[in-house]
Protein backbone atom coordinates (compact mmCIF):
# COMPACT_ATOMS: atom_id res chain seq x y z
CA UNK A 1 0.00 0.00 0.00
CA UNK A 2 0.83 3.60 -0.21
CA UNK A 3 0.72 6.20 2.49
CA UNK A 4 2.09 9.53 2.76
CA UNK A 5 4.31 11.39 5.57
CA UNK A 6 4.45 15.10 5.33
CA UNK A 7 3.42 14.95 1.16
CA UNK A 8 5.96 12.35 0.69
CA UNK A 9 4.41 9.28 -0.81
CA UNK A 10 6.02 5.92 1.06
CA UNK A 11 5.47 2.44 -0.35
CA UNK A 12 4.82 -0.01 2.92
CA UNK A 13 3.23 -3.37 3.60
CA UNK A 14 -0.64 -4.00 3.91
CA UNK A 15 -1.17 -4.16 7.55
CA UNK A 16 1.43 -1.64 8.42
CA UNK A 17 1.30 0.72 11.26
CA UNK A 18 2.67 4.14 12.01
CA UNK A 19 5.73 3.36 13.64
CA UNK A 20 6.54 1.22 10.30
CA UNK A 21 5.34 4.23 8.32
CA UNK A 22 8.22 6.28 10.84
CA UNK A 23 10.78 3.75 10.25
CA UNK A 24 10.60 3.48 6.42
CA UNK A 25 10.99 7.31 6.04
CA UNK A 26 13.33 8.08 8.73
CA UNK A 27 11.46 9.89 10.77
CA UNK A 28 12.21 10.35 14.13
CA UNK A 29 9.34 10.17 16.62
CA UNK A 30 10.32 10.04 20.65
CA UNK A 31 6.36 10.67 21.53
CA UNK A 32 6.70 14.45 22.40
CA UNK A 33 4.27 16.05 20.10
CA UNK A 34 1.04 14.82 17.86
CA UNK A 35 0.80 13.64 14.78
CA UNK A 36 -2.62 13.48 12.41
CA UNK A 37 -3.88 10.46 9.98
CA UNK A 38 -5.65 11.64 7.46
CA UNK A 39 -7.91 9.53 5.88
CA UNK A 40 -10.28 9.85 2.67
CA UNK A 41 -10.11 13.65 1.91
CA UNK A 42 -12.82 15.00 -0.78
CA UNK A 43 -13.50 18.45 -1.64
CA UNK A 44 -16.84 20.39 -1.31
CA UNK A 45 -17.77 23.58 -1.03
CA UNK A 46 -20.35 24.58 1.98
CA UNK A 47 -21.39 27.91 2.91
CA UNK A 48 -20.61 29.74 6.36
CA UNK A 49 -21.98 32.15 8.61
CA UNK A 50 -20.13 35.10 6.69
CA UNK A 51 -21.92 37.32 3.94
CA UNK A 52 -20.28 39.51 1.59
CA UNK A 53 -21.99 42.97 1.48
CA UNK A 54 -20.42 44.61 -2.04
CA UNK A 55 -21.20 48.24 -1.63
CA UNK A 56 -20.25 51.64 -3.74
CA UNK A 57 -17.64 52.30 -1.30
CA UNK A 58 -16.19 48.77 -0.76
CA UNK A 59 -17.26 45.24 0.55
CA UNK A 60 -18.14 44.80 4.20
CA UNK A 61 -18.64 41.28 5.63
CA UNK A 62 -20.93 40.22 8.16
CA UNK A 63 -20.87 36.99 10.36
CA UNK A 64 -24.21 35.84 11.60
CA UNK A 65 -24.82 35.06 15.20
CA UNK A 66 -26.20 31.70 15.80
CA UNK A 67 -29.40 30.74 15.46
CA UNK A 68 -30.13 34.78 14.59
CA UNK A 69 -30.12 34.79 11.33
CA UNK A 70 -33.06 33.24 9.48
CA UNK A 71 -34.56 36.28 8.69
CA UNK A 72 -31.52 37.41 7.24
CA UNK A 73 -31.47 34.35 5.36
CA UNK A 74 -34.96 34.49 3.86
CA UNK A 75 -34.62 38.22 3.37
CA UNK A 76 -31.12 39.65 2.25
CA UNK A 77 -31.42 39.49 -1.63
CA UNK A 78 -34.22 42.18 -0.99
CA UNK A 79 -31.61 44.62 -0.05
CA UNK A 80 -29.58 44.31 -3.49
CA UNK A 81 -29.74 47.37 -5.18
CA UNK A 82 -30.73 49.22 -1.81
CA UNK A 83 -29.51 52.78 -1.02
CA UNK A 84 -28.42 54.69 1.84
CA UNK A 85 -31.77 55.94 3.49
CA UNK A 86 -29.92 58.09 6.17
CA UNK A 87 -26.30 57.95 7.80
CA UNK A 88 -25.59 59.89 11.01
CA UNK A 89 -22.50 59.42 13.87
CA UNK A 90 -24.34 56.40 14.92
CA UNK A 91 -25.90 54.28 12.23
CA UNK A 92 -26.00 54.02 8.41
CA UNK A 93 -28.82 52.77 6.79
CA UNK A 94 -29.92 50.97 3.84
CA UNK A 95 -33.38 50.57 2.89
CA UNK A 96 -36.48 50.33 2.74
CA UNK A 97 -37.89 46.98 1.91
CA UNK A 98 -40.88 45.43 3.15
CA UNK A 99 -40.25 42.29 5.16
CA UNK A 100 -41.60 40.01 8.03
CA UNK A 101 -40.60 41.06 10.81
CA UNK A 102 -42.56 42.45 14.14
CA UNK A 103 -41.23 46.32 15.38
CA UNK A 104 -41.01 46.97 18.98
CA UNK A 105 -40.99 50.43 20.12
CA UNK A 106 -38.73 50.21 22.69
CA UNK A 107 -34.95 51.31 23.36
CA UNK A 108 -32.10 48.92 22.97
CA UNK A 109 -28.32 49.39 23.60
CA UNK A 110 -26.30 48.83 20.38
CA UNK A 111 -22.92 47.74 20.27
CA UNK A 112 -20.36 48.98 17.78
CA UNK A 113 -20.10 46.93 14.53
CA UNK A 114 -23.82 45.31 15.14
CA UNK A 115 -25.80 44.38 12.70
CA UNK A 116 -29.75 44.63 12.87
CA UNK A 117 -32.81 45.27 11.29
CA UNK A 118 -35.05 48.43 11.72
CA UNK A 119 -38.05 50.19 10.63
CA UNK A 120 -39.83 53.89 10.17
CA UNK A 121 -42.96 54.72 11.67
CA UNK A 122 -42.95 50.89 13.47
CA UNK A 123 -43.97 49.27 9.95
CA UNK A 124 -42.76 46.68 8.59
CA UNK A 125 -43.57 47.28 5.19
CA UNK A 126 -40.60 50.24 5.66
CA UNK A 127 -37.90 48.05 6.90
CA UNK A 128 -34.00 48.74 6.83
CA UNK A 129 -30.78 47.27 6.65
CA UNK A 130 -28.86 49.18 9.89
CA UNK A 131 -25.00 48.94 10.29
CA UNK A 132 -24.47 49.99 13.87
CA UNK A 133 -21.19 52.68 13.86
CA UNK A 134 -20.94 53.15 17.80
CA UNK A 135 -22.18 52.12 21.02
CA UNK A 136 -25.53 53.84 21.61
CA UNK A 137 -28.52 53.54 22.71
CA UNK A 138 -32.17 53.82 20.56
CA UNK A 139 -35.25 52.67 19.42
CA UNK A 140 -35.30 51.65 15.42
CA UNK A 141 -38.13 49.91 15.64
CA UNK A 142 -36.49 46.83 15.60
CA UNK A 143 -37.77 43.22 16.37
CA UNK A 144 -37.80 41.76 19.37
CA UNK A 145 -34.05 40.11 18.99
CA UNK A 146 -32.57 43.02 16.88
CA UNK A 147 -28.61 41.93 16.28
CA UNK A 148 -28.20 39.47 13.93
CA UNK A 149 -24.66 39.55 12.65
CA UNK A 150 -21.44 41.83 13.50
CA UNK A 151 -19.57 43.21 10.88
CA UNK A 152 -16.20 41.41 10.46
CA UNK A 153 -14.45 43.11 7.91
CA UNK A 154 -14.61 46.35 5.91
CA UNK A 155 -15.56 48.38 8.90
CA UNK A 156 -14.00 51.49 7.90
CA UNK A 157 -16.48 51.38 4.91
CA UNK A 158 -19.18 52.68 7.31
CA UNK A 159 -18.09 55.92 7.65
CA UNK A 160 -17.48 56.86 4.34
CA UNK A 161 -20.50 55.28 3.25
CA UNK A 162 -23.31 58.33 2.67
CA UNK A 163 -26.70 59.08 1.50
CA UNK A 164 -27.54 58.06 -2.59
CA UNK A 165 -24.34 54.94 -1.74
CA UNK A 166 -25.99 51.45 -2.82
CA UNK A 167 -25.63 47.95 -1.52
CA UNK A 168 -24.63 46.23 -5.62
CA UNK A 169 -24.62 42.54 -4.29
CA UNK A 170 -24.64 40.52 -1.05
CA UNK A 171 -24.08 36.81 -1.55
CA UNK A 172 -22.73 34.31 1.06
CA UNK A 173 -18.94 33.20 1.49
CA UNK A 174 -18.46 30.08 0.46
CA UNK A 175 -15.35 27.41 1.57
CA UNK A 176 -13.71 24.96 -0.37
CA UNK A 177 -13.43 22.29 3.03
CA UNK A 178 -11.40 19.40 2.61
CA UNK A 179 -13.50 16.61 3.86
CA UNK A 180 -12.19 14.04 5.88
CA UNK A 181 -11.82 11.43 8.55
CA UNK A 182 -9.15 12.97 10.65
CA UNK A 183 -7.78 11.87 14.09
CA UNK A 184 -4.76 13.36 16.26
CA UNK A 185 -2.79 10.69 17.90
CA UNK A 186 0.36 9.73 19.81
CA UNK A 187 -0.10 6.39 19.07
CA UNK A 188 2.72 4.51 16.90
CA UNK A 189 0.74 1.26 16.64
CA UNK A 190 -2.32 2.78 15.01
CA UNK A 191 -3.08 0.87 11.70
CA UNK A 192 -2.52 2.51 7.98
CA UNK A 193 -4.63 1.78 5.28
CA UNK A 194 -3.67 2.63 1.52
CA UNK A 195 -4.45 5.99 0.58
CA UNK A 196 -3.92 7.66 4.14
CA UNK A 197 -2.19 10.59 5.21
CA UNK A 198 0.40 11.73 7.82
CA UNK A 199 1.48 15.06 8.71
CA UNK A 200 3.84 15.64 11.25
CA UNK A 201 4.32 19.26 11.82
CA UNK A 202 3.34 22.76 10.60
CA UNK A 203 5.84 24.08 8.45
CA UNK A 204 6.00 28.08 9.38
CA UNK A 205 7.38 30.73 7.66
CA UNK A 206 7.58 34.13 9.68
CA UNK A 207 7.66 37.38 8.72
CA UNK A 208 11.02 39.55 8.44
CA UNK A 209 9.02 42.85 8.66
CA UNK A 210 7.34 41.69 11.91
CA UNK A 211 10.70 41.36 13.71
CA UNK A 212 9.55 41.83 17.28
CA UNK A 213 6.43 39.71 16.87
CA UNK A 214 8.73 37.03 15.50
CA UNK A 215 10.81 36.96 18.13
CA UNK A 216 7.75 36.83 20.34
CA UNK A 217 7.13 33.67 18.40
CA UNK A 218 10.59 32.14 18.79
CA UNK A 219 10.05 31.99 22.72
CA UNK A 220 6.75 30.52 22.61
CA UNK A 221 8.54 27.92 20.60
CA UNK A 222 11.95 27.97 21.14
CA UNK A 223 12.06 23.80 21.67
CA UNK A 224 10.25 23.74 18.12
CA UNK A 225 6.86 22.79 19.61
CA UNK A 226 3.62 25.11 20.39
CA UNK A 227 0.92 23.94 23.31
CA UNK A 228 -2.45 24.43 21.92
CA UNK A 229 -3.62 26.59 25.01
CA UNK A 230 -6.91 27.00 23.47
CA UNK A 231 -8.63 25.64 20.18
CA UNK A 232 -12.29 26.49 18.48
CA UNK A 233 -13.75 26.02 15.23
CA UNK A 234 -12.05 29.45 13.78
CA UNK A 235 -8.30 29.36 15.50
CA UNK A 236 -5.87 27.80 17.89
CA UNK A 237 -4.45 29.70 20.42
CA UNK A 238 -1.14 29.81 23.03
CA UNK A 239 -0.46 32.26 25.95
CA UNK A 240 2.60 30.71 26.94
CA UNK A 241 4.08 34.64 26.83
CA UNK A 242 0.50 36.36 27.78
CA UNK A 243 1.21 39.37 29.35
CA UNK A 244 4.54 40.23 27.91
CA UNK A 245 4.36 43.69 25.94
CA UNK A 246 4.82 43.02 21.67
CA UNK A 247 4.47 46.10 19.66
CA UNK A 248 2.19 46.38 16.52
CA UNK A 249 3.69 46.09 13.34
CA UNK A 250 1.76 44.34 10.74
CA UNK A 251 -1.89 44.94 9.91
CA UNK A 252 -3.60 43.13 7.53
CA UNK A 253 -6.60 40.17 7.45
CA UNK A 254 -6.22 37.70 9.28
CA UNK A 255 -6.63 34.35 6.38
CA UNK A 256 -6.78 30.73 6.95
CA UNK A 257 -3.15 30.11 8.02
CA UNK A 258 -2.47 33.76 9.63
CA UNK A 259 -0.19 33.93 12.62
CA UNK A 260 -0.84 36.89 14.83
CA UNK A 261 -0.22 38.00 18.21
CA UNK A 262 -2.29 40.24 20.30
CA UNK A 263 -0.52 43.40 20.92
CA UNK A 264 -3.11 45.02 23.31
CA UNK A 265 -5.94 44.45 25.95
CA UNK A 266 -6.92 41.55 27.64
CA UNK A 267 -4.44 38.50 26.32
CA UNK A 268 -1.56 40.56 24.87
CA UNK A 269 1.52 38.81 23.88
CA UNK A 270 -1.01 35.63 23.20
CA UNK A 271 -0.17 34.42 20.02
CA UNK A 272 -3.54 33.33 17.64
CA UNK A 273 -3.29 30.63 14.39
CA UNK A 274 -6.17 30.72 12.21
CA UNK A 275 -8.19 28.03 10.72
CA UNK A 276 -10.98 30.85 9.18
CA UNK A 277 -10.22 33.48 7.33
CA UNK A 278 -11.33 36.67 10.08
CA UNK A 279 -11.06 40.30 8.69
CA UNK A 280 -7.89 42.87 10.11
CA UNK A 281 -7.31 43.90 13.30
CA UNK A 282 -5.70 46.88 15.15
CA UNK A 283 -5.35 44.46 18.08
CA UNK A 284 -3.77 41.69 16.34
CA UNK A 285 -0.13 42.60 14.42
CA UNK A 286 0.49 39.58 11.75
CA UNK A 287 3.77 37.46 12.32
CA UNK A 288 3.52 34.64 9.77
CA UNK A 289 1.64 31.97 7.64
CA UNK A 290 1.39 28.39 7.74
CA UNK A 291 2.64 27.30 4.90
CA UNK A 292 2.01 23.68 4.97
CA UNK A 293 0.40 21.17 7.45
CA UNK A 294 -3.02 23.25 7.49
CA UNK A 295 -4.90 19.84 7.60
CA UNK A 296 -2.83 18.68 11.73
CA UNK A 297 -4.00 22.23 12.81
CA UNK A 298 -7.73 21.83 11.57
CA UNK A 299 -7.75 18.32 13.56
CA UNK A 300 -5.50 19.04 16.81
CA UNK A 301 -7.11 19.90 20.35
CA UNK A 302 -6.60 22.10 23.18
CA UNK A 303 -3.73 20.36 25.12
CA UNK A 304 -2.18 19.05 21.89
CA UNK A 305 1.82 19.74 21.34
CA UNK A 306 2.41 20.18 17.64
CA UNK A 307 5.93 20.20 16.50
CA UNK A 308 6.57 23.37 13.93
CA UNK A 309 9.61 24.17 11.69
CA UNK A 310 10.17 27.56 11.03
CA UNK A 311 13.05 27.34 8.93
CA UNK A 312 14.94 30.00 11.03
CA UNK A 313 16.15 29.24 14.40
CA UNK A 314 16.50 32.19 16.82
CA UNK A 315 19.82 33.99 17.64
CA UNK A 316 20.43 34.84 21.39
CA UNK A 317 24.03 34.84 22.45
CA UNK A 318 23.21 35.14 26.03
CA UNK A 319 24.71 33.17 28.38
CA UNK A 320 26.85 31.59 25.77
CA UNK A 321 30.74 31.93 25.78
CA UNK A 322 32.38 34.66 23.18
CA UNK A 323 34.32 31.53 22.28
CA UNK A 324 31.04 29.37 21.40
CA UNK A 325 29.15 32.24 20.07
CA UNK A 326 31.99 32.87 17.69
CA UNK A 327 31.49 29.23 16.45
CA UNK A 328 27.98 29.67 16.57
CA UNK A 329 27.77 33.11 14.27
CA UNK A 330 30.08 32.07 12.28
CA UNK A 331 27.96 28.62 10.73
CA UNK A 332 25.05 31.72 10.05
CA UNK A 333 27.82 33.74 8.34
CA UNK A 334 26.82 36.71 11.41
CA UNK A 335 29.85 39.18 12.29
CA UNK A 336 30.06 38.83 16.49
CA UNK A 337 30.98 42.00 17.50
CA UNK A 338 32.39 42.02 21.37
CA UNK A 339 33.03 44.91 23.01
CA UNK A 340 35.67 43.81 25.13
CA UNK A 341 36.66 40.80 26.74
CA UNK A 342 37.90 37.13 26.62
CA UNK A 343 36.77 34.07 25.23
CA UNK A 344 35.87 32.53 28.05
CA UNK A 345 33.53 35.44 28.87
CA UNK A 346 29.92 35.54 29.46
CA UNK A 347 27.85 37.62 26.73
CA UNK A 348 24.92 38.85 29.37
CA UNK A 349 23.17 41.49 26.55
CA UNK A 350 22.85 41.44 22.82
CA UNK A 351 22.06 44.25 20.29
CA UNK A 352 19.92 43.69 17.89
CA UNK A 353 17.91 41.36 20.16
CA UNK A 354 15.48 40.62 17.59
CA UNK A 355 16.94 37.50 14.87
CA UNK A 356 15.45 39.17 12.15
CA UNK A 357 16.94 42.31 12.59
CA UNK A 358 20.24 40.57 13.44
CA UNK A 359 20.26 38.81 10.04
CA UNK A 360 19.50 41.81 8.25
CA UNK A 361 22.11 43.53 9.80
CA UNK A 362 24.86 40.83 9.37
CA UNK A 363 26.18 41.62 12.99
CA UNK A 364 25.27 41.81 16.28
CA UNK A 365 27.31 43.57 19.16
CA UNK A 366 27.19 41.76 22.72
CA UNK A 367 28.42 42.60 26.46
CA UNK A 368 30.31 40.51 28.28
CA UNK A 369 31.39 39.73 31.84
CA UNK A 370 34.17 37.78 33.44
CA UNK A 371 32.96 34.26 33.77
CA UNK A 372 33.27 34.72 37.73
CA UNK A 373 31.24 37.73 38.03
CA UNK A 374 28.07 35.64 36.86
CA UNK A 375 26.26 34.26 40.17
CA UNK A 376 23.98 30.76 39.81
CA UNK A 377 20.64 31.10 41.73
CA UNK A 378 18.12 28.61 42.38
CA UNK A 379 14.40 29.31 42.73
CA UNK A 380 11.31 28.48 44.33
CA UNK A 381 8.85 27.37 41.91
CA UNK A 382 7.00 25.08 43.63
CA UNK A 383 6.77 27.75 46.88
CA UNK A 384 6.24 30.86 44.89
CA UNK A 385 5.32 30.76 41.69
CA UNK A 386 3.48 33.48 41.02
CA UNK A 387 5.76 35.89 42.40
CA UNK A 388 8.79 34.22 40.82
CA UNK A 389 6.69 35.13 37.29
CA UNK A 390 6.41 38.59 37.97
CA UNK A 391 10.38 38.31 38.91
CA UNK A 392 11.44 36.86 35.76
CA UNK A 393 9.48 38.92 33.75
CA UNK A 394 10.85 41.84 35.13
CA UNK A 395 14.37 41.14 34.97
CA UNK A 396 14.36 39.43 31.38
CA UNK A 397 14.32 35.98 32.88
CA UNK A 398 11.58 34.71 30.96
CA UNK A 399 13.01 34.44 28.07
CA UNK A 400 16.89 34.90 28.75
CA UNK A 401 19.07 32.38 30.61
CA UNK A 402 20.62 35.80 32.39
CA UNK A 403 19.30 38.27 34.47
CA UNK A 404 20.16 41.73 35.96
CA UNK A 405 19.76 43.12 38.88
CA UNK A 406 21.20 46.80 39.55
CA UNK A 407 22.22 47.47 43.51
CA UNK A 408 20.60 50.85 44.35
CA UNK A 409 21.38 50.65 48.25
CA UNK A 410 23.89 48.72 50.53
CA UNK A 411 23.68 48.62 54.11
CA UNK A 412 25.97 45.72 56.40
CA UNK A 413 24.78 42.81 55.26
CA UNK A 414 21.89 44.14 53.07
CA UNK A 415 21.52 44.82 49.39
CA UNK A 416 18.65 45.83 47.93
CA UNK A 417 17.76 45.99 43.96
CA UNK A 418 16.08 47.65 41.27
CA UNK A 419 13.41 47.03 39.30
CA UNK A 420 10.86 47.16 41.56
CA UNK A 421 8.41 44.39 40.72
CA UNK A 422 5.36 45.65 39.11
CA UNK A 423 1.95 44.54 39.82
CA UNK A 424 -0.02 42.77 42.20
CA UNK A 425 2.58 40.87 44.53
CA UNK A 426 -0.25 38.72 46.61
CA UNK A 427 1.75 37.28 50.38
CA UNK A 428 2.87 34.05 49.29
CA UNK A 429 5.64 31.63 50.77
CA UNK A 430 6.35 33.83 54.03
CA UNK A 431 9.47 32.95 56.36
CA UNK A 432 8.09 31.84 59.93
CA UNK A 433 11.07 31.43 62.17
CA UNK A 434 14.26 32.68 59.82
CA UNK A 435 15.68 33.65 56.85
CA UNK A 436 18.74 31.95 55.50
CA UNK A 437 21.45 34.16 54.13
CA UNK A 438 21.50 34.29 50.89
CA UNK A 439 17.42 33.87 50.28
CA UNK A 440 16.17 36.10 48.36
CA UNK A 441 13.04 38.54 49.38
CA UNK A 442 10.67 40.55 48.15
CA UNK A 443 8.52 43.00 49.16
CA UNK A 444 4.57 41.75 49.50
CA UNK A 445 1.86 44.56 49.33
CA UNK A 446 1.25 44.27 53.08
CA UNK A 447 3.99 46.85 53.39
CA UNK A 448 4.53 50.32 51.27
CA UNK A 449 7.66 49.14 49.26
CA UNK A 450 5.62 46.70 47.56
CA UNK A 451 8.26 44.50 44.96
CA UNK A 452 11.43 45.78 46.46
CA UNK A 453 14.54 43.13 45.70
CA UNK A 454 16.79 42.35 48.69
CA UNK A 455 19.12 39.77 49.22
CA UNK A 456 20.97 39.52 52.87
CA UNK A 457 24.59 37.94 53.48
CA UNK A 458 23.74 36.53 57.17
CA UNK A 459 20.48 34.91 58.53
CA UNK A 460 18.30 37.02 60.60
CA UNK A 461 15.53 35.90 62.75
CA UNK A 462 13.27 39.42 63.04
CA UNK A 463 13.16 40.94 59.04
CA UNK A 464 13.30 39.62 55.81
CA UNK A 465 16.14 40.13 53.17
CA UNK A 466 14.40 43.59 52.00
CA UNK A 467 14.17 44.40 55.33
CA UNK A 468 10.04 44.15 55.98
CA UNK A 469 8.70 41.84 58.66
CA UNK A 470 8.03 38.37 57.93
CA UNK A 471 4.45 38.84 57.16
CA UNK A 472 5.61 41.59 54.48
CA UNK A 473 8.17 39.27 52.72
CA UNK A 474 7.95 36.60 49.65
CA UNK A 475 10.79 34.04 49.52
CA UNK A 476 11.54 33.20 45.92
CA UNK A 477 14.79 31.59 46.01
CA UNK A 478 18.38 31.27 47.52
CA UNK A 479 21.86 33.24 46.09
CA UNK A 480 24.27 30.29 45.98
CA UNK A 481 27.36 32.30 45.27
CA UNK A 482 27.18 34.70 48.59
CA UNK A 483 30.99 35.66 47.65
CA UNK A 484 29.69 37.68 44.63
CA UNK A 485 27.91 40.34 46.56
CA UNK A 486 30.71 41.66 48.92
CA UNK A 487 31.98 43.25 46.27
CA UNK A 488 29.00 45.19 44.69
CA UNK A 489 28.43 48.69 45.41
CA UNK A 490 25.61 51.26 44.79
CA UNK A 491 24.73 51.21 41.01
CA UNK A 492 26.56 47.82 40.06
CA UNK A 493 24.74 44.69 38.77
CA UNK A 494 24.69 41.40 39.50
CA UNK A 495 24.02 39.29 36.65
CA UNK A 496 22.37 35.89 37.73
CA UNK A 497 21.53 32.37 36.00
CA UNK A 498 19.07 29.54 37.42
CA UNK A 499 20.36 26.81 38.45
CA UNK A 500 18.69 23.13 39.61
CA UNK A 501 20.24 22.42 42.71
CA UNK A 502 23.28 23.65 44.47
CA UNK A 503 25.57 22.95 42.38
Amino acid sequence: MRVKIDGREIELKDGSAVNDLFHTAAYKYNGDHVFAVIKGVKREEIETREYAIKTSRGEIRIELIPDAGAVWSDYYSSFGGSKVHWSDKDVVAFGPVPLKILPERKETEFDRYDVLFGSAGYSAKNSYLIFSKERHRASHGSPKEPVFAKVIAGKGILNALGVGDRIDEIKPSLEVEELSNSLVSEDIYLKLDDGDEVLTHLNIRLREDSPKGSEHFFLATEDDRIEIKDAGDTYVANDDFAGEETPFEVFGPRKRGTITVRTTGKGEGKIFIYKRDRGSSKMHSLVGNVKEGMKLLEAVRKGDVVRIDTGVKRLSMIGKSVEDARGFCADKNIKLVPISGQDEDIIVEQNPEETFEILKRGSVDVKTIPKDRLAKVLLYDAKAPKTLNLFRKEIGMRYRPIGKLEVYFQYKNMWLFKPYLEGSILPENKPSKVVRGGEIGITNQAAKSTGLIGIKLEEDERYGPSGESFKATNIIGRLIDLEKLGALKEGDYLYIREVRSDE
